[in-house]
């Protein structure tokens, strides 16, 4: 009883629940202080020849049945996710664009006010509104400067990396899906 029991993987007290006994008893019979009913002994032959191949085993159709439905919901997660990867990516591919476009629109404006300021006295109104547009350039290179359009790139590549993996995924699970089908 005990090689079976270890063979299979089970504790005492599952041994013992199989075989309709206490653990205390399992135990008992192990150490061979006590006899196995007829109806115990003609379980466990069964179990044994089960184990040595020799009886047929049927196919485990519930647990096929519920790994397939877990696959499947699974691939549908996975699909969903490569779906909003998408759309997200696409919302920052719009939202980098733009930046690039402010950027260079400011660089632009950038450029001019300097211009400007070189030949422009000073204590002049239009001094004065130059360095007001200059500090309005400083706050727009702050939101859409190098550093802002790094980040976002980032985010891009790792929405695309996400859905990559996602795609990788749920082609492995439908090759396993399709293993456990096949079984």
């Amino acid at each position: 009883m005990k090689h079976i029991r270890e063979k299979l993987g089970l504790s005492q007290i599952d041994m013992g629940g199989l075989l309709g006994m206490p653990r205390s008893s399992a135990s008992m019979y192990e150490i061979g202080l006590r006899n196995l009913s007829s109806r115990q002994l003609a379980l466990l032959s069964k179990i044994e020849l089960l184990m040595q191949g020799e009886l047929e085993i049927k196919p485990f159709e519930k647990i096929n049945i519920k790994a397939q439905k877990n696959t499947a919901s699974t691939i549908k997660k996975m699909e969903q996710r490569i779906d909003k990867a998408a759309f997200d990516c696409l919302k920052l591919q719009r939202k980098l664009t733009a930046l690039i476009n402010n950027y260079a629109k400011t660089e632009l404006l950038w450029a001019i006010i300097s211009r400007l300021k070189e030949e422009t006295p000073e204590n002049t109104a239009l001094m004065v509104y130059l360095n007001l547009l200059e500090i309005r350039c400083l706050e727009k290179i702050d939101n859409c400067g190098p550093h802002q359009q790094t980040e976002i790139t980032f985010r891009i590549k790792m929405l695309q990396y996400e859905q990559e993996l996602a795609q990788t995924m749920i082609e492995e699970a439908k090759a396993k899906r399709y293993s456990i089908m096949e079984k």
